[in-house]
């Protein structure tokens, strides 16, 4: 893993990154100084605004307990003060060719299927753990058992149905993002995004079915053995 420290004033004045508090999503990036979710009007407003990014670049890993290489290098992460902007790129699954999610069963044929399909559902996630030296098995080892200990959260904040052979999310979640909720939250929100360990997550949602819409390309699936992942620690 890397860990590229840097003042966003070095980044081309010809992009400003676009992340509005209201919620979750995509990643945008604007021509122009004025066009953002902070207000700032001007260079010099969006550096003290936004202040250091610190970016990390690790590989994705496949499904299964033995989570094996699937791409070198294609998942990074873009900390500041207040947000998290992560864009992954994987080989697109082949349908057929590896385990789909099934949990959970009550919601099967609404928010994913089993079955695979010419075209098929991906979503992104972002699991965060604000205090990451507080889960059972230490930083870096971060799981389901220690979001209460740990101050972790869950956030969906992206879907795709690819076409091609490469799939590709991005998303980013900040200080002001709600934890999803279908029922009851998973976690609680955002606090320390210089600290926290970040998971970003790609999750099976099987064949796409417009019928099924927007549900398969926003709720959450599981078993978390099914995700392909990249984990992020805190940077060093």
């Amino acid at each position: 893993m890397t860990n590229e420290p840097r003042q966003i004033n070095s980044i081309s004045r010809r992009t400003v990154l676009k992340a509005s508090a209201a919620g979750a999503g995509t990643v945008a990036l604007s021509g122009t100084a004025t066009a953002n979710g902070y207000g700032i009007t001007s260079d010099t407003d969006r550096d003290e605004a936004c202040g250091e990014i610190v970016t990390q670049t690790v590989d994705v890993m496949g499904q299964g307990p033995d989570r094996e290489l699937v791409a070198e290098g294609s998942a990074t992460l873009h900390r500041t003060a207040d947000a998290l902007v992560a864009e992954l790129t994987m080989p697109t699954p082949e349908p057929g060719e590896y385990t789909y999610a099934s949990e959970p069963p009550e919601q099967e044929g609404e928010w994913f299927t089993t079955e695979p399909g010419e075209l098929e559902a991906f979503t992104l996630w972002m699991i965060t753990f604000n205090n990451p030296e507080q889960c059972e098995a230490g930083v870096g080892e971060c799981g389901a058992p220690d979001l209460e200990s740990a101050g972790g959260g869950a956030f969906g904040v992206n879907g795709a149905v690819p076409a091609g052979d490469q799939l590709t999310l991005s998303g980013f979640v900040t200080t002001e993002t709600e934890v999803f909720e279908n029922g009851d939250p998973l976690g609680v929100p955002l606090e320390r995004p210089m600290e926290a360990e970040v998971h970003v997550a790609v999750a099976p949602h099987g064949a796409f079915d417009p019928a099924m819409m927007p549900a398969i390309l926003e709720t959450p699936v599981s078993p978390p053995d099914v995700w392909w992942v990249a984990i992020f620690e805190p940077p060093a």
